[in-house]
């Protein structure tokens, strides 16, 4: 399958970087040779070379810089993350290489693949380097997979574009191993599904099997875990990992989850503003950031194997337009160390010591390597709002939301003219919590186990289907009319996940923060007070209130969701993935709002995310759910470090830590297969067909576990509860 665009060739071009240096290639690729990451130093040539990047877009407000000046070297068999938030140029940079770019994009540089140059190529000759040299991961693959051709259909498709003699056995052969390699069951008969019948995660599996299929020299792969379940984004990171080392590729991983990055790549480049700011092994990085742009990256992410006995240090202000960046360093708005001299001139990337493999852009570099600079002496932590209330023990407080036994069944209809009821969909089944004044109560589990539809039962202020919920003392059951319904509506509010989908884009932020107290007849002199007293409370300029949702970022605007949610002074907020859809530097922002807010006003809340190192950090107390049950309960230092049910353990064992040497020494429990439907009928345990600790039960011990339905169990000894029938012993830590 070799063909002439395999053939390294020696490159003698000498191009120019966009500060005006001339950089050799070779010397280039040996400085970054320097770079020892986990696999020790690059061996061999490099497979691609990018150079002088550079990509602009004509747009309405003017030319959109959108990459400027990138240079990176590719080996086989090792990864390039690169990270930065969005609008930093990931993206934009990593379809430059495989030539998907828009047709109104100019790109100018080298970016050299085995000697070849691809700018510059047309679509058409692109098309045959496409899938064959190199392939691309995408973020969502329900896009990427055509609905209307089967799994199998695909797959061939992407062997017989290149391949159109192959024969047609070989083909099918082919498309079997694929699926088998990424860990699809039964791929014989799967080949015949439709993108449809796949969950989230086989979909990517089939996208990695599709960008393997002719073993390509370099895959891409673009946020390819961000919509997926944490346990679900450790099978794909697995599988990726599975297809590097059997197709020997060399992997682009781009990711704004620094975890994912500790644990996956073996270099990094940090961008900003379309550029380059650190370039370094993925230890090194790790260990000794230099640019403080990297730093505060490093500094806002949550520490999931450790207690959250500090706060988060989010990095103040909004990333630059690319249509209008400022004079000097693009970071030096926002950098605590920014001095006049930083707004004169854009510093270039240095060497941080004398390895040359680490690369650093600041004006004050040597200042921070001297010093040995950390985060926390460039970004101060911020202090904690800590009342006295605080101190108050828990069962001294008042309970503000109590949940018993609640179940939500949907119907299953069929098809056919009438539809008749086939069966039932147990969304929620028998839930049982309680949350009391200033706490926070976090819901885990995996897309499908209930959490959300937990928080709507809750919110629709309704008697329920089965079991009792009690808000502030009021049973939903004996809610008797609307004029009651509506009174309590104001101490129980919501904040969803998409501050956009949430705010009316015709209204100006005034009457957003003003509708609810116009529906609760406040008086137009309280309303207009009440308004500038929300945005001052969120941290946003009270004379912004005439402005619309559009002219806000993403982290201003879930500032203002979260101050209409606080309008009318609630007692209960739940929080329905408030900070999945914001970047990590605004998302710890975000949190440290959410964390004053409820010092200074001791509303409860009820917090459902699935990023499970947030949750370790902002919630009190947590419920792991699992197919509409809450298998284990309890405070959340205690469940993080000895969890007793197999799927916490399970669900810990997955989530990524921000340290490299941590990730490349910790055992993770890779769960089999996918959630089963909820529409199924389970006479036992709902997690026994994935469960890690059955295989090693005894026959009579197995046949329990399918048989007869775990219930919550109390442990007194440190207020845990859990459903399983032989639970993890009490001092087995999940990190």
């Amino acid at each position: 399958m070799m063909n002439a665009h395999k053939k390294n060739k020696q490159m003698d071009s000498i191009l120019t970087e966009g500060n005006g240096e001339i950089i050799h290639d070779d010397i280039l690729a040996n400085e970054l040779r320097e770079a020892h990451g986990p696999k020790g130093a690059p061996q061999g040539d490099p497979i691609m070379q990018v150079r002088d990047l550079h990509v602009s877009f004509a747009t309405e407000a003017g030319v959109c810089r959108a990459v400027r000046g990138v240079n990176f070297d590719l080996w086989r068999g090792r990864t390039l993350g690169i990270v930065g938030e969005s609008g930093s140029g990931k993206s934009v940079t990593a379809l430059s290489l495989i030539g998907l770019l828009d047709d109104n994009a100019k790109v100018e540089g080298s970016i050299r693949m085995n000697g070849v140059e691809l700018i510059g190529r047309s679509d058409e000759e692109m098309s045959t380097i496409r899938g064959e040299n190199i392939a691309m991961v995408f973020q969502d693959p329900l896009s990427a997979l055509t609905p209307m051709f089967t799994i199998g259909d695909q797959i061939a498709e992407s062997l017989l574009t290149h391949h159109p003699d192959m024969p047609k056995d070989k083909v099918h052969d082919r498309c079997v191993e694929l699926l088998g390699l990424v860990g699809i069951p039964q791929p014989e008969e799967r080949l015949k599904s439709f993108p449809h019948e796949f969950s989230g995660g086989m979909r990517q599996r089939v996208m990695i099997a599709i960008a393997i299929a002719n073993e390509p020299d370099v895959i891409i792969a673009d946020e390819p875990t961000t919509a997926l379940d944490v346990t679900i984004q450790a099978q794909i990171l697995e599988v990726l990992a599975k297809a590097q080392k059997e197709t020997g590729a060399a992997v682009v991983l781009i990711t704004h989850d620094l975890g994912v990055v500790a644990g996956a790549a073996d270099d990094i480049l940090v961008m900003y503003a379309g550029r380059p700011v650190e370039r370094a092994s993925i230890d090194d990085l790790f260990e000794k950031p230099s640019m403080p742009y990297t730093m505060g990256l490093l500094g806002a992410v949550p520490k999931p194997h450790v207690a959250a006995n500090q706060r988060l240090v989010p990095i103040q202000g909004n990333p630059p337009s690319l249509v209008d960046i400022p004079s000097g360093c693009p970071f030096s708005p926002r950098c605590p160390l920014a001095t006049p001299e930083c707004s004169l001139e854009e510093p270039n990337l240095e060497p941080v010591d004398d390895s040359q493999g680490h690369l650093a852009s600041c004006r004050r570099l040597k200042e921070i390597v001297d010093k040995d600079l950390k985060y926390t002496d460039v970004f101060p932590i911020p202090d904690a709002v800590r009342p006295q209330w605080a101190e108050m023990p828990r069962d001294q407080r008042p309970v503000t939301l109590d949940v018993e036994h609640l179940v939500k069944h949907f119907p299953l209809k069929g098809g056919g003219m009438f539809r008749r009821t086939v069966g039932k969909v147990a969304a929620v089944d028998d839930v049982t919590f309680s949350i009391r004044q200033g706490e926070t109560l976090a819901l885990v589990g995996e897309s499908g186990s209930g959490k959300s539809t937990t928080l709507m039962e809750i919110m629709n202020l309704m008697k329920p289907e089965a079991g009792r919920i009690t808000v502030l003392g009021h049973d939903l059951a004996e809610i008797k009319n609307r004029a009651e319904r509506k009174e309590l509506r104001k101490d129980l509010q919501i904040i969803f996940q998409d501050p956009m989908s949430s705010l009316d884009p015709r209204m100006p932020i005034y009457d957003v923060l003003a509708e609810p107290l116009r529906a609760q007849h406040w008086n137009k002199d309280d309303i207009n007070h009440r308004v500038g007293e929300l945005m001052e409370l969120v941290g946003l300029n009270p004379d912004y209130v005439d402005r619309f949702p559009s002219q806000f970022s993403g982290g201003q605007r879930q500032r203002i969701s979260i101050a209409r949610a606080l309008a009318t002074d609630p007692k209960v907020l739940l929080l329905d993935e408030p900070i999945a859809s914001l970047d990590v530097s605004i998302q710890a922002g975000v949190i440290n709002l959410l964390e004053d807010l409820q010092a200074k006003l001791k509303i409860s809340y009820l917090f459902v995310a699935h990023d499970l190192a947030v949750i370790r950090h902002i919630s009190d107390r947590v419920a792991v759910m699992y197919l509409g049950q809450v298998v284990e309960l309890g405070e959340t230092q205690e469940v993080f470090t000895h969890p007793r049910h197999p799927y916490t353990k399970a669900l810990l064992s997955a989530i990524p830590v921000p340290d490299p040497k941590i990730e490349r020494t910790r055992s993770r429990i890779i769960l089999s297969g996918d959630m089963p439907s909820p529409a199924e009928n389970f006479a036992g345990c709902r997690f026994a067909s994935r469960c890690p600790i059955k295989p090693t039960l005894s026959e009579e011990q197995r046949k329990m576990c399918e048989s007869k339905r775990p219930v919550l169990t109390g442990d007194e000894l440190n207020d845990t509860q859990f459903a399983c029938h032989f639970p993890l012993d009490v001092d087995e830590a999940a990190f």
